[in-house]
């Protein structure tokens, strides 16, 4: 295994023990307000960026703005990812759109959250915050017993790396304030062991205060699932168990 195939993992790791302080609801709406589509749940950017630049270090990513579209209503922008593997070259998976609305007239802002949106979506091409697109986010999202927000302490190069502040898509809850920079992030805490069953094909993802079944064929699992504690998240289709500490 490649040492940034390691560190991918770690951010991961790191992103989920953010738990539901690093979840945002994205709703689209049209120009009267309704919703419109169906809601999706993902990582919110800022969360995203800082576990990228702890892990892999803001002088080993960059990124380049490939081509930029300014519409009467929104930006969208094309960008390309690139990371430094163990060989010192630049490897690039391909590149992602982003878009974002012009709020009263601030393109400035639109520009940004839309390189913001591409970069998150290139990041997803590597596996980083790929819980996104697990089904897995709603119900940490929905968690009833959400804890305080870790903290954690980043270089001062890690602005000079990131998109600058942008607005994100519209939250049903206020947008957490940033990280403070105050102390270390401590490790993910493991989940307890003697709790969780050893199920071939089947591996945990820890969040805040709970962990997610993922692997192959876990319906034919959920018997031992269901006698270890899981529960069936019927929207998400996943299987989930909260952990008691």
């Amino acid at each position: 295994m490649s040492t940034l195939t390691v560190k991918i993992n770690e951010i991961n790791e790191l992103i989920r023990s953010f738990g539901r302080n690093a979840v945002q609801e994205i709703k689209m709406k049209d120009k009267d307000g309704k919703v419109i589509g169906q809601i999706r749940y993902g990582y919110k950017p800022q969360y995203v960026f800082d576990a990228v630049n702890q892990i892999i270090e803001p002088e080993n990513w960059r990124y380049e703005l490939i081509k930029e579209d300014i519409f009467e209503t929104q930006v969208v922008t094309e960008v390309k990812l690139f990371l430094k593997t163990d060989t010192d070259e630049w490897l690039c998976k391909g590149s992602h759109k982003g878009q974002m609305n012009i709020v009263k007239g601030n393109v400035g802002d639109a520009q940004k959250g839309a390189i913001t949106d591409a970069l998150q979506k290139c990041f997803s091409l590597c596996s980083i915050g790929q819980d996104s697109y697990r089904g897995i986010l709603e119900t940490v999202f929905n968690s009833h017993r959400p804890k305080a927000p870790l903290r954690q302490s980043l270089p001062k190069s890690t602005q000079q790396s990131l998109p600058a502040s942008s607005p994100q898509p519209e939250l049903t809850q206020p947008e957490s304030q940033p990280i403070a920079q105050s102390q270390p992030v401590p490790p993910p805490e493991p989940a307890n062991p003697a709790s969780l069953p050893k199920i071939a094909g089947i591996e945990y993802q820890q969040f805040d205060n709970f962990v997610v079944a993922v692997g192959n064929k876990l319906f034919d699992k959920k018997e031992l699932l269901k006698s270890a504690g899981f529960k069936w998240n019927k929207d998400q289709k996943n299987w989930y168990k909260e952990l008691t500490h």
